[in-house]
């Protein structure tokens, strides 16, 4: 016996709008995951970039630390006591870094300064050995 046209026309619709939900579904997944996947590569990449900061101004306080020692030997050249030029760790102007040098006598009239830089959990070190004299 054949279904009237009515209950065949009414089935088609159903399934129709099952397939219409379905594809709703299906690309409401997919718009999810690529927000999800952009999120996580840009807090990667914000992670890394401040890494990189961190990184780069802890060398930079390393060199400050080094200027600052610079400073005492252009001051007093003979350097008299050379241990009492020693620079403890040291606040940078924002009070989240910090800088330190150590001056020590070396060979045949040299003056060794060793700098750290410490900023976020990175710490940098920097090393020079200056001539005194000729």
């Amino acid at each position: 016996m054949k279904q009237p046209t009515r209950i065949r026309t009414l089935q088609i619709t159903r399934r129709r709008r099952g397939a219409a939900l379905l594809l709703a579904l299906f690309v409401m997944t997919v718009c999810s995951m690529i927000a999800i996947t952009i999120l996580e590569t840009q807090t990667l990449q914000l992670t890394a970039l401040r890494n990189t900061i961190e990184y780069d101004r802890a060398r930079y306080l390393a060199e400050s630390g080094i200027q600052h020692a610079l400073a005492f030997v252009e001051e007093d050249y003979d350097l008299i006591g050379i241990d009492k030029y020693d620079i403890p760790w040291t606040n940078s102007p924002d009070g989240n870094n910090q800088y330190m040098a150590d001056l020590t006598e070396g060979a045949n009239g040299t003056i060794i300064i060793s700098a750290q830089g410490r900023s976020g959990n990175f710490t940098r070190r920097l090393e020079i050995t200056i001539k005194m004299g000729g």
